[in-house]
């Protein structure tokens, strides 16, 4: 029984972490190492992360990259409504009838 409870506990840990921080125990990063790969302090991450504040798009920008997921998936993430933005397609070269 005592494994039961255990195991109910660490469920309604995970339950409660944001999905900034899942994405960035997920990547198997502290806030420190994101510190360094992206300058913001570790208090700004803490409060990114319980939606104490948002994150500048530079930085969503530089998490996107970070995480190595898409700039959409940041939005969503972090709670903004991104049904009607398209996903993207793939880049295509200019051709000379697009003047």
């Amino acid at each position: 029984m005592k494994q039961a409870s255990c195991i109910m506990e660490e469920n309604s840990q995970e339950k409660e972490k944001s999905p900034l921080r899942l994405l960035r125990e997920q990547a198997g990063l502290t806030r420190p190492q994101v510190k360094k790969h992206i300058g913001v302090s570790e208090r700004m991450q803490a409060d990114w992360e319980s939606g104490k504040s948002m994150p500048t798009v530079e930085n969503v920008a530089a998490l996107a990259n970070l995480y190595q997921v898409s700039l959409k998936t940041m939005f969503e993430l972090l709670g903004l409504d991104v049904t009607k933005i398209p996903d993207d397609l793939p880049s295509r070269s200019p051709s000379p009838n697009d003047n």
